[in-house]
C-alpha cells in the first residue's frame, strides 16, 4: 500500500467514524462514488486501523435469544431481562409494542388477538406514547376473533381485552384504520355460528384477518385461570378436559397438541375467529408470553411452527431453552 492509498483510507475512516458523515457526504466531498468509500472502510477494517469494540450492558439476553432463534428456527427472540416476576407482565407488553412499532410499514394488515396480555400491549402503546414514533401509513388493524364477552366475565380488564376494542384503541394512536368484528367469539349454539359465518360483515373481516402480514398472539396454557377459561363454567371444563387428553396450549381459544395441529373439540367448534390452520399463514406471527405455567404451551407453540417469533422474559426463556427440541 502506498503512503497515498493509507491516506486516503485514514481520511475516510476519520470522517466516517470521527466526524459521523455519511458515506454519501464523504465521497461528494473527496469525489469519488459512494461504493469508493464502502470499499475503503471495509479495507481499513482488514488493515487495522479500524477497531470495533461492542460493549454491552454487563446484563444482556442477547445470546440466549440468539440460542433460541437458532434452535427453533425463529425470525426473532425478545427475552426481557427480569429479575422481579412482578413486573414482567410491564416489561415484556412495553417490547412488544416497541416492535409492533419496528416493523409495521405503510399499507400493512396488523392481526391482533385478544386476553390480558394483549390488553398490556395496547396499554403499553398508550403510557409510552409509542403510536408517536410510528410513521407508516395505511396501517390496517384487524381483530383475529369475534366481539363480545360473555355476561358471566366478571373481571373488568377481561371485558376490556377483546380483539375489536384493542384494535380499534392501537389503529386510533397509530392513525390507522380499524375494523370490528360483529360476533361473539364465543357461542353455544353451533347453528348461530354457522348462521353468523354468512354475514356478509363478518365473512369480510375474516377474510382481512386471513391476509394480515403480522399476527400478535397470547399463548394460553389450558388452565382454570386462563382467559378463555374464566370466560364461564362450560369453557372452563372443556378446556380442563383437554388439558387431561392432548391437548398442549391454546392460542385464539384453538387449543393444539404436540405437533401443533387443532384439537378437535366441541370447545373449538364454538369458537367464531380466525382458525390456528389460517393463523400459521400469516407471514409474521408473534408469540407474546411468559411464567412457569406456560413454558410447555410456549415451547410447542415455537417448535411446530406456530409461531415464529417470541417476545417473552428471561426467567421463562431459560426454561424454554432447557427443553431437548
Amino acid at each position: 500500500m502506498t503512503k497515498s492509498d493509507e491516506r486516503f483510507l485514514l481520511r475516510v475512516a476519520d470522517m466516517y467514524y470521527q466526524q459521523q458523515m455519511l458515506q454519501d457526504e464523504i465521497a461528494k466531498k473527496l469525489n469519488v462514488s459512494r461504493t469508493t468509500i464502502s470499499r475503503a472502510l471495509t479495507r481499513a477494517k482488514k488493515e487495522g486501523y479500524i477497531k470495533i469494540i461492542i460493549d454491552f450492558p454487563y446484563e444482556n439476553e442477547v445470546e440466549l435469544e440468539k440460542e433460541l432463534e437458532k434452535k427453533y428456527a425463529l425470525k426473532e427472540v425478545i427475552a426481557v431481562k427480569a429479575d422481579n416476576i412482578n413486573d414482567r407482565d410491564i416489561l415484556v407488553a412495553k417490547q412488544a409494542a416497541y416492535y409492533i412499532a419496528r416493523i409495521l410499514k405503510s399499507n400493512m394488515t396488523l392481526g391482533i388477538a385478544w386476553g390480558y396480555t394483549m390488553k398490556k400491549i395496547i396499554d403499553a402503546f398508550e403510557l409510552y406514547k409509542i403510536g408517536n414514533q410510528i410513521t407508516a401509513k395505511n396501517v390496517e388493524v384487524v381483530p383475529l376473533l369475534g366481539t363480545m364477552i360473555p355476561q358471566t366475565a366478571q373481571n373488568n380488564d377481561l371485558r376490556l381485552s377483546y380483539a375489536s376494542l384493542l384494535s380499534s384503541k392501537l389503529a386510533e394512536m397509530i392513525n390507522g384504520i380499524s375494523y370490528h368484528f360483529a360476533a361473539p367469539m364465543y357461542v353455544k349454539d353451533i347453528a348461530v355460528k354457522n348462521m353468523l359465518l354468512e354475514e356478509p360483515q363478518i365473512k369480510a373481516v375474516l377474510q382481512k384477518a386471513k391476509n394480515c402480514h403480522i399476527g400478535i398472539f397470547g399463548i394460553g396454557a389450558l388452565v382454570e385461570n386462563s382467559s378463555i377459561a374464566v370466560l364461564d363454567n362450560d369453557t372452563k371444563n372443556m378446556l380442563l378436559k383437554l388439558s387431561e387428553q392432548n391437548g398442549r396450549g391454546e392460542i385464539l381459544g384453538r387449543v393444539f397438541d404436540n405437533y401443533g395441529n387443532t384439537v378437535k373439540s366441541e370447545l373449538n367448534d364454538r369458537i367464531i375467529g380466525l382458525t390456528l390452520e389460517q393463523a400459521i399463514k400469516i407471514p409474521i406471527r408473534v408469540g407474546v408470553a411468559f411464567g412457569e405455567g406456560k413454558v410447555k404451551a410456549i415451547q410447542t407453540a415455537i417448535s411446530t411452527g406456530i409461531i415464529n417469533v417470541l417476545i417473552t422474559d428471561s426467567i421463562t426463556a431459560e426454561q424454554i431453552n432447557t427443553i431437548s427440541n
